[in-house]
């Protein structure tokens, strides 16, 4: 029995939903007040920052408050003609006409037949067009990307539709042409507003923020940072309570502060705990969840270490940041590097941040203990 509740209850590396999502209400203020503004956002951050659960709970609320919506996740659709298909069927979610759509989609005469979606193709001729085999994929992209507006504008409805990963959309189009496409039909749509979020934040700034850029100034740029630390603690002191763990007072903020308050880690070392606890009829030390963390991780770590190690600029500031570096700069000064220019590339790399003050250090907490641990 308690197995299968642990199955339900304690999960990572998914996006984080209902009790699962943690905080983040500044950030869900800041995104819903420019959505009901009509201003399309950029939500930059790294690879498991929480940016999919943010903008999955935006899009929830926002439709509890009367707007359409949709979710496109570019990194999951493998073309063209897929990526046309998916911006389609999450606009027909909003009248439960998908499942239809996505069974009719690849015949015409089941889609003809098709009495729930026979009204629409009259509004929408370019539906017939995912069952013609000899299709234009060029123009069932442009009209899907336009069938966003088209579709909220015919129901007087105001849609908000996410792209999650936009910056995998290169992966289309080597030559900007999809881009260009995609910033054409959106600057000209008046019932929707847009939700870009991605990764890699040097692809997106380019996109986004070089004057050269498709979509230079087309949206406001948001910038995805840890949970705030008493947030994550009462929400940990929430959870155990229901998994019926009793753990020291401090053992929350413990788990705050090796994970740096970081989504992916806070939720990893909640699931480690009760693993600890299934196996062992105790929760761990804190130093023990460290290690087993860093365990646990060993293969992501050690891929992302093996594809910065022939950057010898990039690897010696890694490890002055692990070691604490308060000057990296008079610390590295004999290292014949151009420092301030590579670590403007781990930024990009979402491999750095920032604080406040604008000191850099390493943005993967766990990711920095395993430097410390393994190559001192």
């Amino acid at each position: 029995m308690y197995g299968t509740k642990l199955c339900m209850m304690t999960h990572s590396g998914k996006p984080a939903t209902g009790k699962d999502f943690i905080g983040r209400e500044k950030e869900l203020a800041i995104i819903m007040e420019y959505i009901k503004l009509g201003q399309s956002i950029v939500l930059v951050a790294p690879r498991r920052f929480g940016k999919t659960s943010l903008v999955l709970e935006a899009l929830e609320r926002l439709n509890k408050q009367g707007f359409y919506t949709a979710f496109v996740d570019i990194f999951t659709n493998p073309g063209m003609d897929m990526l046309s298909a998916n911006i389609t069927g999450e606009v027909l979610k909003n009248h439960k006409l998908n499942f239809h759509f996505h069974k009719a989609k690849t015949s015409a005469l089941d889609l003809i037949k098709n009495v729930k979606l026979k009204a629409l193709l009259n509004d929408f001729e370019f539906i017939a067009g995912f069952a013609d085999k000899n299709r234009n994929n060029w123009e069932l992209i442009a009209e899907s990307i336009d069938f966003v507006n088209a579709f909220s504008k015919r129901h007087n409805k105001n849609m908000v539709c996410a792209y999650d990963e936009f910056g995998d959309i290169a992966k289309f189009d080597k030559k900007e042409e999809l881009v260009k496409l995609f910033r054409s039909k959106i600057q000209q749509h008046r019932n929707s507003t847009y939700i870009f979020s991605g990764s890699h934040e040097s692809v997106m700034q380019a996109m986004f923020v070089t004057r050269e850029s498709p979509f230079y100034r087309m949206a406001r740029i948001v910038h995805l940072s840890y949970l705030e630390r008493d947030a994550l603690i009462k929400h940990l002191q929430s959870r155990f309570r229901e998994e019926g763990i009793n753990c020291r007072d401090d053992f929350p903020e413990q788990i705050a502060t090796i994970t740096h308050c970081h989504p992916y880690y806070a939720q990893l070392a909640f699931q480690q705990t009760i693993l600890h606890q299934v196996f062992y009829k105790k929760i761990p030390s804190i130093n023990e969840l460290l290690q087993q963390l860093i365990a646990v991780e060993k293969d992501y770590i050690e891929k992302v270490w093996e594809d910065i190690y022939t950057r010898r600029d990039h690897v010696l500031i890694l490890k002055a940041l692990a070691q604490g570096s308060e000057n990296i700069y008079g610390r590295l000064k004999t290292s014949n590097i151009n420092v301030a220019r590579a670590l403007k590339n781990l930024e990009g790399m979402g491999l750095v941040f920032r604080s406040e003050n604008g000191k850099p250090f390493i943005a993967d907490p766990i990711f920095n203990q395993w430097i410390i641990q393994t190559t001192s």
